[in-house]
């Protein structure tokens, strides 16, 4: 067989399903609504929440002098776990289900997706399905909760041998590139799984993966390497891909004992058959570049294409924070402490006038554009990147950055939105730093002239689809509130 036709057949092997694992007083899932910060009743919204352990077999691939696939290792066992959120009932499905690659770069999952489109997903009927990454995130789970996860595998021999407390990044004796026919097969059986379902008897009509941070690296190697050979198979499995942020990145295919945590490298990505939209936010520009050996990431460029052989755009919003550190569905801090990980630092010194860049409401609006796409075949229109100059961005007198994705926040503006906070340079929510009441009122004259404008942008955004009308009204009331701090100081 060739290495195609070995691809295609781990792709289509249907994992032994067990499971809605059964939820208790003493044990829940890890990532569960209940368990948020502010916790959260799905059932409340019509959904469902549960958890299942899939076990397959999956290859360990790497890539030749040529960078064409092959594999190192074929069929090594697996055990890993899934949290899916769907429908109650079938008249309120949309027939969409968005697989997120859940983050590790925190050393336990983050359901980065969910995040930015749980509001949206239930209100549209949209099913999620969050996957389990890598290695580490496994050994936390069994931190978290050893008699419910002890039995998850990732060292491809069935045995479970790794400690339940270890602070390292790589775990020696498993391999994290097992993750990518773990991908294909959860897609397969979503939409063609006859004898099991983890949807509640619920059949996808449409598939998209999405990832985000480190997750969007990982998404950037599966269909640089994955996509172009499942297209050609008899099953039609991803129907398109969103990176949420992290679009200039990819990783190894396979585990690399001597690099970081991250495991990232520019983005080289071979074209996709399948649509695919990608997003930098302003901070992803520096922050990834802390991480690569070589490179700069504002050298990458990405082309916008519409051909049978490549379907791709891409978009950069200026003044947008990599993500939202205080998003109420995050999981608590209780529950993080139990996985032996690092807590997330909420230090008022960093999250005071922190950027809530509302980005996910754009966010959905482009997952409805991922979704024209692929139904009825409709491109998302270009937009022009940020501008850059000798290897910077370019940054107009009121401190926002030129060009990109333009909204009415930098169109606009009665703040500096930066990025990355200033006084941590690593802080991946950015800052914000209001304009005087002098400053607004010279740009606008008043509060009510400023609203107007902002109104009239956004009210032609929601019109263009790229602003979802279920976000209308909370945007205009985040410039409310933003616009009464300054105008009446």
């Amino acid at each position: 067989m060739t290495v195609e036709e070995k691809v295609l057949e781990q792709a289509y092997k249907v994992p032994e399903v067990e499971g809605p694992i059964p939820v208790t007083e003493e044990s829940h899932p890890f990532c569960a609504m209940k368990y948020s910060r502010v916790p959260l009743d799905v059932s409340k919204y019509g959904f469902v929440e549960e958890e299942y352990f899939l076990s397959s077999t999956a290859n360990v691939y790497d890539c030749d002098v040529q960078d064409n696939l092959i594999i190192k290792t074929a069929e090594l066992a697996y055990k890993n776990r899934i949290l899916v959120r769907y429908p109650q009932s079938k008249e309120n499905f949309s027939g969409r289900v968005y697989v997120d690659i859940l983050n590790a770069t925190q050393r336990y999952d983050i359901e980065d997706l969910w995040h930015r489109n749980y509001q949206w997903c239930m209100k549209c009927g949209h099913a999620y399905v969050g996957i389990t990454s890598k290695p580490v995130n496994v050994q936390s789970l069994k931190n978290f909760d050893y008699s419910r996860y002890w039995s998850l595998d990732w060292t491809g021999s069935e045995r479970v041998p790794f400690p339940t407390v270890s602070n390292s990044a790589v775990i020696p004796g498993t391999e994290e590139g097992l993750i990518w026919d773990m991908l294909s097969q959860l897609c397969f059986i979503l939409k063609y799984g006859t004898s099991v379902n983890v949807l509640g008897g619920l059949k996808a009509e449409y598939v998209y993966l999405c990832g985000q941070s480190q997750s969007g690296a990982y998404l950037n190697t599966f269909v640089s390497y994955f996509d172009r050979i499942l297209s050609k198979g008899n099953y039609k499995l991803y129907d398109g891909y969103m990176n949420i942020v992290g679009a200039l990145v990819q990783r190894s295919l396979r585990q690399q004992e001597h690099i970081g945590m991250l495991n990232l490298e520019l983005r080289h990505m071979k074209p996709s058959s399948t649509p695919y939209i990608c997003i930098s936010s302003e901070a992803d520009l520096s922050l990834f570049n802390m991480f690569l050996d070589q490179g700069n990431l504002l050298d990458v460029t990405i082309e916008n294409s519409d051909t049978p052989e490549n379907k791709c755009r891409y978009y950069e919003f200026p003044g947008t924070p990599h993500t939202d550190i205080l998003c109420p569905v995050l999981t608590s801090l209780d529950e993080i402490e139990k996985t032996g990980a690092p807590l997330p630092n909420l230090d008022k010194q960093f999250t005071e006038n922190i950027n809530d860049y509302p980005l996910e409401y754009y966010i959905c609006g482009m997952l409805d554009k991922l979704h024209g796409w692929v139904s009825e075949k409709e491109a998302p229109q270009v937009r022009e990147t940020m501008m850059r100059e000798s290897g910077h961005l370019v940054f107009d007198e009121n401190g926002n950055a030129k060009g990109g994705f333009r909204t009415p926040l930098v169109d606009l503006p009665i703040a500096t939105y930066m990025a990355c906070n200033p006084d941590n340079p690593e802080g991946i929510s950015g800052k914000i730093e209001y304009f005087s009441r002098e400053r607004a009122e010279e740009l606008y004259g008043t509060q009510e002239n400023y609203l107007e404008m902002f109104n009239n942008q956004l009210d032609q955004q929601v019109k263009e689809g790229w602003l979802p009308e279920m976000f209308e009204e909370d945007m205009k009331k985040w410039a409310k509130t933003k616009a009464e701090k300054i105008f009446q100081q």
